[in-house]
């Protein structure tokens, strides 16, 4: 699924961390294969993946962390258009599509959390991050961690692949946080 932009919803909803970095599905249910959102392959250049456990169809976001312990894009970039193995790249997993041969999509959300959870994906390149009940203090969070922003998930929805269903609500000073700031040089009109 795909999120929009919009204000933070409230309701029965889900909310997890937005993660700056490539969107992927990963399947490891005959061998490994990554496929960022618009279906290039990513496999060969995130070998590390290969030790997930087999039967599995994820949907995650590839993150690279900067030594800030923040997502860095630029690095992540290298990493995974520029196969500079150096980077780690870390799979950040938010969704569970398949398990053992079974769909998974046309669960409700909250069931396909809980899926996810009982699994532990926890390994050396990839994690499970939780899931909050509370968008505004997570929002309030993220913000003060110089994060990206959080997504909304209604708990009843299915998942429908390329549809808009989920919510991101993104902070307006994310590019800028942490980062020393020139100020903009004045300019004076031409007369």
């Amino acid at each position: 699924m795909l999120a929009r932009p919009d204000r933070l919803p409230r309701g029965d909803y889900a909310y997890e961390v937005k993660w700056d970095g490539f969107r992927a599905i990963v399947s490891t249910e005959a061998g490994l294969e990554v496929r960022s959102r618009r279906g290039w392959s990513m496999a060969g250049r995130l070998p590390e993946l290969a030790r997930l456990p087999e039967g599995l169809v994820l949907d995650g976001e590839l993150v690279a962390f900067g030594e800030d312990g923040r997502p860095s894009f630029p690095l992540v970039g290298l990493r995974v258009l520029h196969g500079r193995t150096g980077i780690p790249a870390t799979l950040v997993i938010f969704d569970l599509l398949r398990v053992d041969g079974g769909d998974a999509m046309c669960l409700p959300y909250a069931e396909r959390r809980e899926l996810l959870e009982e699994l532990d994906l926890d390994g050396p390149a990839w994690r499970t991050p939780q899931a909050f009940d509370d968008g505004e203090a997570l929002l309030e969070a993220t913000s003060a961690h110089g994060l990206e922003g959080i997504v909304a998930k209604r708990r009843r929805d299915p998942y429908r692949p390329g549809e808009r269903g989920w919510v991101k609500v993104k902070h307006r000073h994310y590019w800028r946080f942490g980062r020393e700031l020139e100020p903009a040089p004045r300019l004076r009109a031409v007369r």
